[in-house]
């Protein structure tokens, strides 16, 4: 939460976007371990958040720690796994600090290589430790008082790609369209599956007022945007 205002805008990717995107991050020299092409939300984190630091600071700061944060889902990363249907927010973040190299011409992936890494990091054995994470809990007391003084930039990413939004009917019919409501949250993104699920995805993008009006006037950012 925050005193500023906060702007929340939603931005059209097209599944032909989301593709081409996938192939401007992709890593040409993948080995069978590491998969080519990114996935769609690693493709749009690494665009997202590459965008935002150009047009609001330049280029990243040096002197500024730069954490990507992406809720994971723990329901299949448990073991045994949760039921798909189990409820309640059973998430976990993977904390990526971005390397300042993953924002130049020939190096973007090696941005979707770092948050990969940061998010299967969290599986089985992870997760079991978890109930003795009071250093952890210790550890995000500290860091939330460093972003607070604005010693580390954050950024959150969380999805709802591929949940069964537009299955859902409560007796009037299923959903034509599903979004996001405004959040108060400073640097947070919401990505969910466009209406008609062809592949394309709707970002649901959360930042301060002035953030806000650098970045969605952002040539590169807009040459991948729908018009809505």
């Amino acid at each position: 939460m925050t005193k500023e205002k906060i702007l929340t805008k939603r931005f059209v990717f097209s599944a032909s976007s989301v593709a081409a995107l996938r192939e401007k991050y992709a890593d040409q020299s993948t080995t069978e371990d590491l998969p080519r092409h990114p996935t769609r939300i690693e493709a749009l984190s690494a665009l997202i958040w590459s965008r935002f630091v150009a047009v609001t600071h330049g280029m990243a700061d040096p002197k500024k720690i730069y954490t990507i944060l992406h809720a994971v889902n723990l329901r299949t990363r448990m073991d045994p796994p949760l039921p798909e249907n189990s409820f309640g927010n059973i998430i976990w973040f993977a904390i990526t600090r971005p390397c300042i190299d993953g924002m130049k011409e020939g190096k973007r992936h090696a941005l979707v290589n770092q948050m990969r890494e940061a998010i299967e990091k969290i599986d089985g054995d992870y997760i079991k430790k978890l109930p003795e994470g009071i250093k952890h809990l210790n550890f995000l007391k500290e860091r939330a008082e460093r972003v607070t003084k604005g010693e580390i930039e954050s950024f959150r990413f969380t999805s709802f790609c591929r949940f069964p939004v537009y299955e859902a009917d409560f007796g009037w019919g299923k959903p034509k369209w599903v979004g996001s409501g405004s959040l108060p949250f400073k640097n947070l993104v919401i990505f969910i599956d466009s209406s008609g699920t062809n592949g394309g995805i709707e970002a649901w993008i959360n930042l301060v007022e002035e953030d806000m009006d650098k970045f969605q006037g952002d040539e590169e950012l807009l040459s991948f945007v729908s018009p809505t």
